[in-house]
């Protein structure tokens, strides 16, 4: 397995580019060493398709081995059963094959109006996300990270040997894919899980999560500044954490079904 370990802040906006943010990190003897920090638009492009194809060509070069993203991966096991066979596969067939939903909001119509109909209840979970806190993956504030996320990227991986998507795929490929939280990862650090993201909250709780982030053996370097500069650059070091806590080693057992993916922190 290649070394390289990618931490991705994702977007799913029309300029996702202005709000994806990627951390790489190589490891060392002494823990994570950050090695770049940059917007997917300085790299790729401003507008979602090139910003996404950008980044889905950078999770297959050779030199990256871990890699975690910050967009649900599944849906809830309710839904899988009743729109995609009961598997996560069938899932992003459902959405890269065309077939299914073809926007966020169709997405998101489809999903309330199946559970709806299967639990009397309109916004799920999956379990991983009641015990790491994260949202419904179709509610508003998620439909557009779930939908592009797993179309245009995990989608696209799907074509790739070199890749498995955990723990759906298993866990023997040259480049493990996972799905992080940065919330989820700032609370299990033991810091600030909100409150550190708009330009009129205290700069001290960004340092804070920055200070909580070096004391788990990461080396941020000449980045320290883009991270407490902006939000969405300090969640893509998260990501990086615990994509490097899996290169290390880490095996957590998935909780619920496996079809409906994990957090990993």
């Amino acid at each position: 397995m290649s070394e390289r370990v990618l931490g991705v802040d994702f977007s799913g906006a029309a300029a996702a580019g202005d709000a994806l943010w990627v951390t790489e990190a190589i490891p060392t003897e002494d823990g994570l060493d950050v090695q770049r920090c940059y917007r997917a638009t300085d790299e790729w492009g401003r507008d979602r398709e090139t910003a996404h194809a950008g980044l889905v060509d950078r999770i297959t070069d050779d030199d990256v081995g871990t890699v975690g993203l910050d967009f649900p991966f599944s849906l809830p096991q309710a839904l899988l059963d009743a729109q995609c066979s009961g598997t996560w596969s069938g899932f992003v067939d459902w959405l890269a094959s065309g077939s299914g939903p073809t926007d966020p909001a169709s997405l998101s119509e489809a999903c309330r109006h199946t559970a709806e109909m299967a639990t009397g209840s309109r916004d799920l979970r999956r379990e991983t996300d009641f015990r790491r806190g994260a949202l419904c993956p179709y509610t508003n504030r998620t439909r557009s990270m779930t939908f592009y996320g797993v179309r245009d990227v995990l989608g696209k991986l799907g074509d790739d040997d070199g890749t498995a998507v955990v723990p759906m795929q298993g866990w023997d490929a040259d480049t493990l894919v996972a799905e992080v939280y940065p919330a989820a990862t700032f609370g299990w650090l033991g810091c600030y899980r909100e409150g550190y993201k708009n330009v009129d909250e205290p700069e001290q709780r960004r340092e804070a999560n920055i200070s909580a982030v070096e004391s788990c053996s990461v080396t941020v370097g000449e980045h320290r500044d883009t991270y407490l500069g902006n939000h969405d650059a300090l969640d893509s070091l998260a990501a990086v954490v615990s994509a490097g806590r899996l290169a290390d080693g880490a095996r957590p057992p998935a909780v619920g079904p496996e079809s409906e993916g994990c957090i990993y922190v």
